[in-house]
């Protein structure tokens, strides 16, 4: 059991202690840096995802669906230097199996769909309210959004 042990400690003394901030890859970006969400599939299911963000350069929201992604890949939905944007996912053919929990944003059924909302529009211009997740970027460059079953 000590030997096990020594082992144990020998082996956790070798790897580096350093907090995420001092690795690269979790450098926070500046303010004005852009942020792509990208939808990481884990179902057994094509899945589809519709998007409302303020594009890099804008100033209205963009309410833009749906963009495919095949069972188990990671596909780059949209890009924006907003850190506050929203989605919504559903297993393509059934609007029932979704992802979104907190906000409603507008859709159009069967879709693609693609137009531009105001901060202060309360009603769907196009289409149809349905539950959005909202998101806050900490600012890293690409924001994961994990599907999973």
């Amino acid at each position: 059991m000590a030997v096990a042990l020594l082992a144990v400690a020998a082996l956790a003394s070798s790897f580096s202690t350093s907090a995420p901030s001092a690795d690269p890859s979790w450098t926070r970006v500046a303010a004005n840096t852009n942020i792509t969400l990208r939808a990481c599939n884990h179902t057994h299911d094509k899945v589809l995802v519709a998007g409302s963000w303020i594009p890099v350069g804008g100033n209205k929201w963009l309410n833009k669906g749906w963009t495919p992604v095949q069972a188990g890949a990671c596909k780059d939905v949209f890009v924006t230097a907003n850190r506050t944007f929203y989605a919504r996912a559903e297993v393509a053919g059934h609007s029932d199996r979704s992802w979104g929990n907190d906000i409603k944003q507008c859709v159009e059924y069967p879709g693609p769909y693609n137009f531009y909302t105001g901060s202060n529009d309360t009603t769907c211009p196009e289409g149809e309210p349905a539950d959005f997740t909202t998101f806050h970027s900490d600012g890293r460059p690409v924001y994961v959004w994990n599907l999973n079953p």
